[in-house]
């Protein structure tokens, strides 16, 4: 009782000091003094803000009417929609810029505990757990994608998956195949499709390679039975899990814009190119010379602290045989990150690779797997297997003149240029608030100003790391990583992950968005509320916000219907085609027979229109299939108006019309999916023990 008591404790120590790290790590963000920029809100947030919205107000949020003219939003990858964690929030507090700023810290933060859950497994030592962990929260590939929201869920659950597959062929038990069907549904369910592709290759890597490593080679049909029952069934499990997912994804396939493979050229997008490796030790010269990088800078980052970069390199001299798999399957990853010659490799002849578009983000993968690997080393020093000489003076001396060098490589180019942050810094300094003094700052930081500063910082942080390897410090060594990822994290974020503007400020503007899901306004389209430029760049494009239906012209976002985007490519070549002059409900025979709306929900629009003669009603949302019209008789399918659009037939008098939004096998797979989680849960929960080991894992 005493041990479990003291167990207790230590895991409550380790979470809290975790969230501290993580808190001032991330502090212009988890201070909402800052907001995540970018991709964050225009992109990811109203899905969720619309799924909230709805909940709220009592509807089911299957179709989205306000994203350009509407798209079944539980097609929507990027929205997280079969997340039970977006559910959840949803559903209960709701989505503002709060809760989403607290969301994506929370999935950091579940990445952290993650890796520290993991690296149990090969017996480490705590410090070294928790430099893991602090190592994989604060890395650059979460640092540089703060604004892409699925990326960084998927990163949170990616080492939970793991764990969970490791105890499940280690313990085939009801309780590991059902913990691990539910984790990899919590994985999958939020991460990006790119992500899962990934992580679809890298199990199949590591289950291979947990099947040959079985020291009972003899019996290869029991190692077969053994492997094959204990997959299948975690599968199965998963399947049902996410029947609603399948079916809702399957759904939409044929009907957007990203359903079919990229082209060679397409998906040579934004790698983590060769260059943007020298971040495994200056990972600040990667916010600077995006000519030199050529790629985006959020994908450029690899760092995870100069001390486990020091350990990394240590392994090419010796390891072992988990080693050896997450060193060979992280270069894997890494190559294919790269982009160039080797995604055309993987393009021609890897399965489903032809359909990711950002190389960049495979990089998770050797991330994770280099982070592993380092501290499997760090643990052997620590525990006294190794001692610090030989291959290890040579890592931490080639890391030294390194540094050396970049010093003195940045402040000659600075000198020289006489340009950058030493020649800048009374223009800094009489800058009026934060936020301008961080604007100069970052506008008047070149390239070699990141060398020198980050060099700098490094060889302290070097030095330290020496004196604690010679002298067995391990609670210093671990204050020193902290240290180090706490100033790379805050170092990168002003050019990666946030914005000038305060969290507040995009809530002032969010709170002018109408409450749950009115009726909207019978008029024009092109008389739809818009907003300023500087409030876009906050939130996005206010037509995901005013609660009206149709757009001008098309916003960009991630799932859009091909029949949309044809008919905006149309009115392009032909503007006499737009019907946005028109109200979003119209008719085609007279301009007297205007409809009168008497109930709108998203999913379903009643009114009633009184016409001279025979014709049609237009509904200005895309035309998609399940949706139904019924004027007083039986249900029939919606026809097509300009191949884009909804049409009814309407008949000479009064009409009154019922339209709805009814996808019947996708509501009865979700229902399906809810009950067979709700199962699993329950299932997992009345196990006391697994309670005990799931909230204070040792």
């Amino acid at each position: 009782m005493q041990d479990y008591i003291n167990s207790k404790r230590q895991s409550l120590k380790t979470i809290s000091t975790l969230l501290l790290i993580l808190f001032v790590a991330y502090l212009p963000v988890s201070t909402f003094l800052f907001f995540i920029k970018n991709d964050a809100f225009s992109g990811y947030f109203p899905p969720k803000f619309f799924m909230s919205e709805s909940l709220h107000a009592g509807y089911l949020p299957l179709w989205n009417p306000y994203i350009n003219y509407g798209i079944p939003q539980y097609g929507d990858m990027s929205s997280g929609f079969w997340s039970p964690v977006t559910w959840l929030i949803a559903a209960t507090v709701g989505y503002n810029a709060y809760t989403f700023t607290i969301e994506v810290l929370a999935y950091i933060f579940i990445g952290g505990i993650g890796i520290y859950t993991l690296t149990r497994y090969f017996n480490l030592n705590n410090k070294v757990r928790f430099i893991a962990a602090i190592a994989y929260m604060c890395c650059g590939y979460n640092v540089g994608h703060l604004q892409h929201f699925n990326w960084l869920s998927g990163a949170a659950f990616l080492p939970w998956c793991i764990w969970g597959y490791l105890l499940l062929q280690g313990n085939f038990s009801i309780k590991n195949i059902l913990q691990s069907a539910l984790i990899f549904y919590l994985f999958i369910s939020s991460a990006h499709p790119g992500i899962i592709i990934g992580t679809f290759y890298f199990f199949i890597a590591l289950s291979l390679f947990l099947f040959f490593k079985n020291e009972n080679k003899n019996n290869i049909s029991e190692r077969v039975k053994k492997f094959a029952i204990t997959n299948s069934v975690l599968l199965f499990i998963l399947i049902m899990l996410g029947a609603g997912l399948v079916v809702g994804y399957t759904d939409i396939l044929p009907y957007f814009t990203r359903g079919d493979k990229i082209s060679l050229v397409q998906g040579v997008k934004h790698p983590t190119t060769p260059q943007s490796w020298i971040s495994f030790l200056l990972p600040l010269s990667t916010v600077k010379n995006e000519r030199f990088f050529a790629t985006d800078i959020s994908m450029r980052n690899i760092y995870f602290s100069i001390t486990l970069a020091l350990f990394f390199f240590l392994t090419i001299f010796k390891k072992n045989s988990w080693q050896k798999f997450f060193l060979y399957t992280g270069i894997a990853f890494m190559l294919l990150s790269a982009g160039g010659i080797f995604k055309t490799f993987a393009y021609k002849f890897i399965p489903l690779i032809s359909y990711v578009r950002l190389d960049g983000e495979f990089i998770i993968f050797s991330l994770l797997c280099f982070i592993i690997i380092a501290a499997i080393q760090l643990n052997g020093f620590i525990t006294g297997q190794k001692e610090f000489k030989g291959t290890i003076k040579w890592v931490y001396y080639a890391f030294e003149v390194i540094l050396f060098a970049c010093i003195a490589v940045g402040l000659y180019k600075t000198m020289s240029a006489k340009e950058g942050l030493l020649y800048s810094l009374k223009s800094i300094t009489s800058q009026n608030g934060l936020s301008l003094k961080l604007k100069v700052l970052i506008d008047a930081m070149t390239f070699y100003d990141a060398l020198w500063l980050q060099g700098i910082i490094q060889l302290l942080l070097l030095w330290g790391i020496k004196f604690c390897l010679r002298e067995k410090r391990w609670n210093l060594l671990v204050r020193i990583v902290i240290a180090d990822m706490v100033i790379a994290t805050l170092l990168n974020l002003p050019f990666t992950g946030v914005g000038k503007a305060s969290v507040a400020e995009v809530q002032r503007v969010l709170n002018k968005s109408p409450k749950g899901i009115p009726t909207p306004a019978l008029q024009p389209i092109i008389n739809n509320d818009t907003t300023g430029i500087y409030e876009k760049g906050l939130t996005g494009d206010w037509s995901m916000y005013n609660k009206q239906i149709g757009v001008v012209t098309q916003v960009p976002y991630p799932i859009s219907l091909k029949n949309t985007k044809k008919y905006f490519e149309t009115i392009q070549v032909n503007p006499s085609l737009n019907i946005s002059k028109n109200d979003f409900l119209f008719t085609t025979v007279s301009n007297n027979a205007k409809p009168a709306i008497t109930s709108f929900t998203g999913n379903k629009i009643e009114f009633t229109v009184t016409s001279p003669d025979t014709g049609q009603i237009v509904y200005q949302q895309a035309w998609y299939p399940y949706w139904f019209y019924n004027n007083g008789k039986e249900k029939k399918e919606v026809q097509q108006y300009s191949n884009a659009f909804m049409s009814i037939p309407i008949i000479k008098g009064e009409n009154r019309i019922e339209l709805t939004f009814e996808p019947r096998k996708v509501k009865a797979a979700m229902l399906a999916s809810i009950i067979i989680f709700c199962l699993v849960v329950i299932l997992l929960l009345i196990n006391p023990a697994f309670i005990r080991r799931s909230l204070f894992p040792s």
